[in-house]
């Protein structure tokens, strides 16, 4: 799967859960992604602040995070609604070209 594909699926999960006050991390694991993966796609998605509210948990032979108050930052929005933008604009060029296969 698409590293990009993978980061605006946790954003959307975790935009998701902002309504509640318990955050349900299942949508993690549907991401049929190695743990290891994930975890440096969520480190790259701290440093370079699209969210926040996770802790770096250290243990032998790895890391992982720990769920505090997770959040979207503001750049972390923009970004959705970027891509979803960009997402519509490419699936109506897909439309497109599906009703002008010629063109």
């Amino acid at each position: 799967m698409d590293n990009l594909k993978i980061v605006y699926k946790i954003l959307v999960g975790i935009e998701a859960s902002m309504d509640s006050n318990r955050f349900d991390g299942t949508f993690l694991e549907a991401l049929k992604i190695s743990e290891e993966r994930r975890n440096k796609i969520l480190q790259s998605m701290i440093d370079d602040g699209l969210i926040d509210g996770f802790t770096r948990v250290n243990y032998a032979g790895g890391y992982g995070f720990k769920a505090i108050e997770p959040r979207l930052t503001i750049k972390g929005m923009e970004f959705l609604q970027e891509n979803s933008a960009m997402q519509k604009i490419k699936n109506g060029l897909k439309d497109i070209k599906d009703v002008t296969p010629f063109i």
